[in-house]
């Protein structure tokens, strides 16, 4: 469940910064590609810890 709400708030902000950035750069708004770059991005998130905690566990192992 953890998962599936990650996946709904980062399509949901993404939206709303790709909005952003369109008005803000004065682009047209492209909904596909907010959703593509906001996905990507969580699922980056999922898998920065497990990298993260796998050098953690190789650094105890090379102090002992």
């Amino acid at each position: 469940m953890r998962y599936v709400m990650t996946i709904i708030w980062a399509v949901i902000l993404g939206q709303v910064t790709g909005f952003l950035a369109g008005a803000l750069t004065q682009t047209s708004y492209d909904p596909l590609a907010s959703l593509i770059y906001s996905v990507i991005f969580a699922i980056i998130l999922f898998v920065l810890p497990v990298i993260m905690k796998h050098f953690e566990m190789a650094e105890e192992t090379a102090k002992k």
